[in-house]
Order: C-alpha cells, then structure tokens, then sequence
C-alpha cells in the first residue's frame, strides 16, 4: 500500500472539508462515519490495485527470460499489463 493509514484519514478529512465548505453535499450521516466510510473506500482501492500490482508480477515471471535478455522492457510491460486488467476490471488508477 503506498499510503499509510494516518495518510488517508488525512486525505479523506481534506475531501470532505473541501467538499463542505464548496457546499457540495450534505451528510445524512454523522462526519466521523462519513469519513471512516470514505478512508475505507480509498483503502479498498489501494489494495486493490496492490493485489493487481502482484498478479502482474507474477504474470511477468513468466516472462522472466526475456526481460532478463533486454528484448522486452520490464516497467512498460508492466505498466501495459496493469492498465489492459485494469480496464477490464473496472480499477479506476
């Protein structure tokens, strides 16, 4: 995960202070469960695209023999893969 726990309540605090104060919404629900829902969704995706970080890598070991010779570029092959099942997942990057 790249962000630590402290990091995305923060995160989260400053989208719903900014969204409150531009008058954007309305809670229907206390700001202390607003904002542990909206840190969990934010963890939810991170760990989902660190799941998806790991099933490419595996995917690229596969390949390890032509990576390793310079006939194919590790990072960009990552980066295509990652963002082809992205895509078909609906992971938003």
């Amino acid at each position: 995960m790249k962000l630590a726990k402290e990091q995305i309540d923060k995160v989260s605090r400053l989208i719903l202070d900014d969204l409150k104060d531009k008058k954007l919404i309305v809670l229907k629900a206390g700001e202390r469960r607003v904002l542990e829902r909206m840190s969990e969704a934010i963890l939810t995706d991170l760990r989902a695209e660190d799941d998806l970080d790991r099933e490419v890598e595996r995917m690229l070991e596969a390949h390890s023999g032509a990576i390793a010779s310079g006939k194919v570029d590790y990072k960009r092959m990552f980066t295509m893969i990652k963002t082809k099942l992205a895509k078909e997942r609906g992971i938003v990057l």
